[in-house]
C-alpha cells in the first residue's frame, strides 16, 4: 500500500532512540523527508546516519531541546528551511519521573508541562498555517496508555498526557474542515530506554528485581508480552497516511489489550 509519504517533509521529536528512532526510521523507508530532533549529541549523529544508510527518503538531524522554551519553533524552522515546512509533525519526547501523587508538588507539575504539553502546543502553532495553507498536515503525539488509564506513580504523565488529548480533540474539533488531522497514539508497557528507566524506579519502589518489574507489566498484557517499537511507529505512520484522512481526534491505543475501558 502506497500510504502517500514519499517526498513529505515530516518532524519527528525525540529521535534519536525508542518510540520517536522507530518512527524515523518507518518514514524514511516510505521516502519521506526526515527532520530527526532530538538534544542532539553523538547519538542523534549516529541514529540520523544509520538512516540514511537506507538509501531511502532523506534524512536532517536537528539538535534542539522541545522541552525549552523557544526550542521546538526552532526545531521547526531549521526542518522547514531545509526540507521545507513540515506537514507531518510527531511530537514526542521523553517522560517526567514516576512518582506517587501525594508527592507531585505545583513544581513538578510546571516541569511536567514543560516536558509534555508546551512541546506539543509549540509545534502545532508553527506548523499549523503551512498546513493550512497545503490543505493537508498531520499532528500526531505519542503520548501513553496512562492518559486512558491513569496509572499508580505516574500521576504527572497520566495528568500532563491526558492534557495533550484534550488539546489534540479540541483542535480536531476547531480545524476539521481545514484538511488537517490531529490524533494521539498511546502505547501500552513498550520495550523501550523509557521502559528501562521506569521498570528501575518502580523495582527500587517495590523492594523487588527488574525482571519480575517486567514479567508483571507482560503478565498484566493480554497478549502476554511487551509491546515493540515498530509497531507503535506503524501505527504512527498509518494516522499519517493519505488513507487516514477521515481518522481525526483520536487516542489510538497501541497496548496489547492492557486498557480495561470500553472507548
Amino acid at each position: 500500500m502506497d500510504l502517500g509519504l514519499s517526498g513529505v517533509s515530516v518532524l519527528v521529536g525525540g529521535a534519536s532512540r525508542g518510540l520517536g528512532f522507530a518512527c524515523a526510521k518507518l518514514f524514511v523507508e516510505e521516502g519521506a523527508r526526515v527532520a530527526m530532533v532530538s538534544r542532539g549529541g553523538k547519538q542523534l549523529l549516529a541514529a540520523a546516519e544509520s538512516l540514511a544508510k537506507l538509501g531511502r527518503g532523506e534524512v536532517l538531524p536537528v539538535a534542539a531541546d522541545l522541552a525549552q522554551e523557544g526550542g521546538a519553533r526552532r526545531a521547526y524552522e531549521e526542518a522547514a528551511s531545509r526540507f521545507g515546512p513540515p506537514l507531518v509533525v510527531v511530537a514526542n519526547g521523553g517522560g517526567p519521573p514516576a512518582m506517587p501523587a501525594r508527592e507531585a508538588d505545583p513544581a513538578a507539575f510546571a516541569k511536567a508541562h514543560e516536558l509534555l504539553l508546551r512541546p506539543v502546543v509549540e509545534l502545532v502553532q508553527a506548523a499549523l498555517p503551512a498546513m493550512r495553507e497545503a490543505r493537508w498536515g498531520r499532528v500526531i503525539a505519542i503520548a501513553s496508555v496512562a492518559a486512558r488509564q491513569p496509572e499508580a506513580s505516574l500521576v504527572l504523565s497520566s495528568s500532563l498526557r491526558a492534557a495533550v488529548l484534550g488539546y489534540l480533540k479540541t483542535l480536531a474539533r476547531e480545524e476539521g474542515s481545514s484538511g488537517v488531522t490531529f490524533n494521539a497514539v498511546c502505547p501500552g508497557y513498550t520495550a523501550t530506554e523509557r521502559l528501562a528507566e521506569l521498570a528501575q524506579a518502580a523495582a527500587v519502589r517495590r523492594g523487588v528485581s527488574v525482571e519480575e518489574v517486567y514479567r508483571g507489566w507482560a503478565a498484566a498484557t493480554p497478549v502476554g508480552r511487551l509491546g515493540r517499537p515498530e509497531e507503535v511507529a506503524a501505527a504512527v505512520l498509518f494516522l499519517a497516511s493519505r488513507q487516514a484522512a477521515f481518522v481525526n481526534g483520536v487516542a489510538l491505543p497501541v497496548e496489547g489489550g492492557y486498557c480495561l475501558g470500553l472507548l
